[in-house]
């Protein structure tokens, strides 16, 4: 083991790696490639809610692209609809002639909670999902302004 100036060799060639490490400019810092993560998740920060209303009844339209109906829940608590999404994606990639191989898993989870002006009951109410569309429908209801009468 050789020394130089006072410090070994392995020393030297470590404080050259850390001098590079940290002052030379990297092709690519970190925060791009977190971001770069994201952008390729493909989920939205928040699930895209529509909610409207005709004379009978109130209509609530979510867009789920992408999505299974098995990867949605619904929850129903007074006049408040929580849709809750579980998104798992595998990629998998083969190439023999470079003896390639690679696979990929991401879950991605979310939910919205939408408060009507209308009391739900989940006996009256309809869900349904085709084309990547969500729709859940219920008849107008009285609010409940959770008074009582005294006798």
């Amino acid at each position: 083991m050789s020394q130089k100036g006072g410090m070994p060799e392995w020393g030297e060639d470590l404080i050259k790696k850390l001098d590079a490490f940290l002052y030379e400019k990297p092709t690519r810092n970190v925060m791009e490639t977190i971001d770069s993560f994201f952008e390729q998740a493909k989920v939205p920060k928040q699930i895209p809610v529509d909610v409207a209303e005709t004379e009978q009844e109130w209509i609530v339209r979510v867009d789920l692209p992408g999505l299974k109906k098995d990867q949605i829940q619904l929850r129903i608590v007074g006049n408040q609809i929580t849709i809750m999404v579980d998104h798992l994606e595998e990629t998998e990639q083969h190439e023999d002639s470079y003896h390639y191989y690679h696979k990929e898993r991401r879950q991605h989870r979310n939910q919205r909670t939408v408060t009507l002006p209308y009391a739900v009951d989940k006996k009256t109410a309809k869900a349904s999902f085709q084309n990547g569309v969500l729709e859940i429908r219920g008849p107008k209801t009285e609010k409940d302004n959770g008074s009582i009468m005294i006798d």
